[in-house]
């Protein structure tokens, strides 16, 4: 699903605690590209995790790595 973001922009993807269709934990890629010609910053994701089962509250957070340049 291609999404069109504005400099600064950003979106929120939620997954349920109890979606399990992706395995043991929400993995994504992200695929970006730029009108421009010219070098453009490559985009932050980042992802965090909070829990809060039976009164303990664990979280985390998380920065994507570049797996591969066109």
């Amino acid at each position: 699903m291609p999404l069109t973001l504005k400099p600064l922009e950003s979106v929120r993807y939620v997954v349920a605690q109890s979606d399990s269709t992706g395995g043991s934990g929400a993995n994504f890629m992200v695929e970006w590209q730029s009108q421009k010609n010219t070098s453009v910053s490559p985009p932050i994701a980042e992802t965090i995790m909070i829990g809060t089962q039976i009164q303990q509250g664990v979280s985390f957070t998380s920065r994507g790595q570049v797996i591969r340049e066109k």
